[in-house]
């Protein structure tokens, strides 16, 4: 018997919602490629997500610990990171740092929803997405995802 296993970004790929949202997590990850290599080895670790809207500079570090070294660093490497942006038509006016939230204590399923601030455009995404992949798992796993996310807004 043949397998007909297909590995998951072949299930993706073919939403143009899907593509999208990939394309912004790899220029959010190329973001924060270019700000840990102008951040010193011991705090560039500590640097976990980067988000670059209208100007605004978002880092977010892994502890609050984090927070004041790279609000204190920002205006040092602010300058070579505006300067690397304008190359690609990007500006960046201001940093804002803030720290991941701790993990909130654990609850019955039914009385939590998973992903706090989730934006209107991304559960619409995920729904687009669950249509357009018609009556399959895949698509009842992600239109339960999106449910989760329109609880959390």
């Amino acid at each position: 018997m043949q397998s007909s296993a297909r590995h998951i970004r072949g299930f993706l790929q073919g939403s143009d919602a899907v593509t999208a949202l990939l394309l912004e997590l790899q220029r959010r990850e190329a973001l924060l490629e270019r700000i840990r290599s102008l951040l010193p080895a011991s705090v560039a670790g500590h640097c976990t997500q980067a988000t670059l809207d209208d100007g605004r500079l978002t880092l977010i570090c892994d502890s609050p610990a984090w927070v004041d070294r790279l609000r204190f660093l920002s205006p040092q490497f602010l300058p070579a990171l505006a300067e690397l942006l304008a190359e690609q038509g990007e500006a960046v006016d201001t940093c804002r740092v803030r720290a991941r939230p701790c993990a909130p204590a654990p609850q019955k399923m039914a009385e939590r929803c998973p992903l706090p601030g989730a934006g209107s455009s991304a559960v619409q995404a995920v729904e687009q997405t669950a249509a357009a992949l018609g009556d399959t798992p895949l698509a009842a796993s992600l239109r339960r995802l999106a449910g989760s996310l329109r609880c959390s807004r």
